[in-house]
C-alpha cells in the first residue's frame, strides 16, 4: 500500500487521484478525504500509526516558517523509520546546492541527508517552482505590471498536475535516487509577464524586500521570497528535466489558458 501525505493539499490529493486505488491519504484533517488515515506532521504518534502497515510513503514536504518545517521533516523520516516504512517518496526541490541561499534550500537538503541516513530505499522528487503558486501569488495581484527582483534569471516553472504525476509515477515504480519535475522551458520573468499580458518592471532585491515590508509581510517570508528570485537570479531554478511519465510538461502559457 502507498501513502500520501498531505493529503488535502495541492500536491498531495493529486498524487492520491493519480495513484487510484491501493493508495490511501494521510492528513491532518483526515475527514476532508475518503479513507484517510490521520497524520499530523506535529504529532510523532499520529504518523507512526498512520505509515504502519505501508509499503511506500509519499512524504509531501511541510512549508511556512523553515525552523517549523525542519521539525516537522524529523518527525516524519522518524515515524518512518519506526514504522518500518520500506520505501519513500519525498518532494524536494531542485535548488538543493550547499552554496544556495534560498530561504528553504538548508531545510531540503537536511530532510535528504535524514532519509540517507535512515537507511529507507527513497526517491528524491525535486522540483522548480509551482506556476500555480507563482500565478496565484505574483500574477494573479498584478494591475497592469509585475515588479520582481529576478532579472534575466530563468525559471522552469511546473505545473502541480506534472508534479504529482512526475511523484505518483516514482511511488509506483519505486525509484530509488533523485530525478527533476520540471517545467518544459525556462523563463524569463518578461517573458512570463509578455505570456500573461503584463508589463514587467525590473526590481532590485533591496527594493522589493522594502515593498514587502511596507506591506507588513512577516520576516520568514519576505526572507523566502527575495532569496528565492535570488536563486532565480543566479541560475538555479532554469533547469530544464524530462518527465518521469514520458509525455510532455505542460507549458506556462497552456497552463494560463486552461
Amino acid at each position: 500500500m502507498i501513502g500520501v501525505t498531505g493529503a488535502t493539499g495541492g500536491v498531495g490529493s493529486r498524487v492520491l487521484r493519480a495513484l487510484g486505488a491501493g493508495a490511501v491519504g494521510l492528513a491532518r484533517r483526515p475527514d476532508a478525504v475518503a479513507g484517510a488515515r490521520r497524520a499530523d506532521y506535529d504529532d510523532p504518534a499520529s504518523l507512526r500509526e498512520a505509515f504502519a502497515g505501508l509499503d511506500t510513503l509519499v512524504f509531501i514536504s511541510s512549508d511556512g516558517v523553515a525552523e517549523t518545517m525542519r521539525r516537522h521533516h524529523e518527525n516524519v523520516v522518524a515515524a518512518a523509520v519506526d514504522a518500518r516504512v520500506g520505501h519513500v517518496v519525498y518532494t524536494s526541490i531542485i535548488d538543493i546546492a550547499a552554496d544556495s541561499r534560498f530561504y528553504y534550500s538548508a531545510v531540503h537538503r537536511d530532510t535528504e541527508a535524514l532519509l540517507a541516513a535512515s537507511g529507507i530505499d527513497h526517491c528524491l522528487v525535486r522540483t522548480s517552482i509551482f506556476s500555480d503558486f507563482f500565478v496565484s501569488t505574483w500574477i494573479e495581484p498584478a494591475v497592469g505590471s509585475l515588479a520582481i527582483p529576478s532579472a534575466d534569471g530563468r525559471m522552469s516553472l511546473v505545473t502541480r498536475d506534472d508534479t504529482a504525476r512526475a511523484v505518483a509515477a516514482a511511488a509506483a515504480r519505486r525509484l530509488e535516487g533523485a530525478v527533476d519535475a520540471t517545467g518544459p522551458a525556462a523563463l524569463t520573468a518578461a517573458e512570463v509577464c509578455s505570456i500573461a499580458g503584463l508589463r514587467h518592471e525590473p526590481l532590485s532585491e533591496a527594493e522589493y524586500r522594502a515593498r514587502l515590508q511596507r506591506d507588513g509581510s512577516p520576516a520568514w517570508l519576505i526572507e523566502a521570497f527575495t532569496s528565492m528570485f535570488r536563486s532565480v537570479r543566479e541560475g538555479r531554478f532554469e533547469r530544464v528535466s524530462p518527465t518521469l511519465t514520458g509525455e510532455p510538461a505542460q507549458s506556462f502559457a497552456d497552463f494560463l489558458g486552461d
